[in-house]
């Protein structure tokens, strides 16, 4: 099966951590219950794969590389600034709390990450899935806008059977019956 490219970003969520292999179904049911966001200011989404750790073994008689030992994997990380956001967005992302019922934030008293699935809709339809990532909201000047900055980077899920990230094919979780 030939997916089509990873192009762009059309919509982002978060939500709850992943609890069971995710499926097309199981997907399509997540982004039924996350929070979709609103607004990723332009040219901030951003998705890259660190190169893994590696030890290269090599032969002293000829000088070459006979054997790659690979002993940690790349960090995968999505990074976007929502310009616009609303206050429940704040604290979902950085932490922190509201002052009074709703008058502005107040910062956490300590830094901390936040435990989150992560998933992005590229604009050629498929979806970018990180089951259980580390999120950490900062402020984010761009273009002389204070944004709400993102960075998630792939965790492995605790759950048992659970990766901790995954490519879908958007025909297949769009056409998907609901699963739980």
């Amino acid at each position: 099966m030939a997916l089509k490219p990873f192009i762009g970003i059309k919509k982002i969520w978060y939500g709850d951590v992943f609890s069971a292999a995710v499926t097309a179904s199981t997907l399509k049911t997540w982004l039924s219950s996350a929070t979709e966001v609103g607004n990723s200011h332009q040219d901030t989404w951003g998705y890259t794969e660190d190169d893994p750790t590696y030890t290269d073994y090599i032969n002293e008689l000829t000088g070459g590389i006979y054997y790659r030992d690979v002993t940690a994997k790349g960090a995968k990380t999505i990074t976007f600034t929502m310009g616009e956001y609303e206050l429940t967005d704040l604290i979902a992302l950085r932490g922190g709390e509201k002052v009074g019922t709703d008058e502005g934030w107040a910062a956490p008293s300590e830094a901390g990450i936040m435990n989150m699935g992560i998933v992005g809709k590229t604009k050629t339809g498929n979806y970018i899935v990180f089951s259980n990532a580390a999120v950490i909201g900062k402020g984010n000047q761009v273009e002389k806008n204070i944004g709400l900055g993102v960075t998630a980077v792939a965790l492995d899920n605790p759950n048992t059977g659970v990766k901790s990230d995954y490519l879908f094919d958007g025909s297949k979780v769009d056409s998907a019956g609901v699963g739980g």
